[in-house]
């Protein structure tokens, strides 16, 4: 941790809590970018097939649209 000057910290507004907090009511949702073509090998055992349930795959270009509107996948 390093200290730092206070005016270079944002103030923000929660405005609600992630969906992809873990939470003992619910399963957490698969991480968005799990669904990207082209990490599907380098994923953990448990997240692979996954993104199959999850919507399907996307490619990168897809999931940049998805980040760049704000999209609640991403």
């Amino acid at each position: 941790m390093w200290p730092n000057c206070p005016r270079y910290v944002h103030r923000y507004e929660k405005v609600k809590t992630s969906r992809y907090v873990p939470s003992t009511q619910c399963e957490t949702p698969l991480a968005g970018w799990k669904r990207i073509d082209i990490v599907q090998d380098s994923l953990a055992r448990k997240d692979q097939g996954r993104a199959q349930t999850a919507g399907g795959l996307l490619s990168v270009e897809q999931w940049f649209g998805k980040v760049a509107e704000g999209s609640e996948e991403a």
